[in-house]
């Protein structure tokens, strides 16, 4: 065989298996970080409707919490079966999840609430995992659903008077919404970031033993 076609075999090898690994870790990177998401919803609404009195739908908010849940018990199963994971599983597991925290913000305040900034952190996470056009296809989806939420009143009418300045509780919102986003945004990017970095490696090894 050429020494050509031979370094093509490698390649075409490199490129066609080093995605699926990063592929599935991604994703198990998104399910950790979907389960965080339904604990740290279930506190936020136990937080707002016991200790601040805050009279939310807890049957419709609960709802929601289950059926992301069940999404991400489903997820870690096809998962199993199925250990390759393309960009456009992980797009529509982002999907879902955008999807779920329209749905919880719009019971609970809609514009209003101050983790409605949660959006920009599925798209900082769709800028990591996804191709171009499907991390911008996020970026419209999100825009939509924002505008939504500024449309459309919801059940609940939640009180925002900044000038109090952390005694307002909106503005509390707002400080525990920017820790969360910074916090995980450092752990879950760095974490993905390490993953492609070791899939760059693994390329660039496979493609200097094909031209070796």
């Amino acid at each position: 065989m050429p020494i050509h076609n031979l370094t093509n075999a490698f390649a075409t090898e490199a490129d066609a298996g080093a995605p699926a690994e990063p592929g599935a870790r991604n994703m198990q990177q998104l399910v950790l970080l979907r389960w965080i998401a339904v604990v740290g919803q279930l506190l936020a609404i136990l937080v707002a409707h016991f200790g601040l009195r805050i009279a939310l739908p807890l049957g419709s908010m609960l709802l929601v919490i289950g059926w992301l849940a069940a999404f991400n018990l489903a997820s870690m199963l096809y998962q199993y079966l199925r250990p390759r994971s393309s960009p456009l599983a992980l797009l529509l597991a982002l999907l879902v999840d955008v999807g779920a925290l329209t749905a919880q913000l719009y019971l609970s305040g809609g514009i209003v609430n101050p983790f409605v900034f949660l959006y920009v952190l599925q798209v900082v996470m769709a800028a990591v995992l996804l191709p171009r056009r499907h991390s911008w296809l996020l970026v419209v989806v999100t825009s939509l659903c924002v505008a939504g939420l500024a449309l459309w009143q919801g059940p609940v009418d939640l009180p925002a008077n900044p000038a109090r300045g952390l005694a307002d509780p909106y503005v509390q919102g707002l400080l525990v919404c920017f820790v969360l986003m910074a916090g995980l945004s450092v752990v879950f990017v760095g974490r993905i970031g390490a993953i492609l970095r070791a899939r760059d490696a693994r390329l660039a090894a496979l493609r200097q033993r094909a031209a070796e």
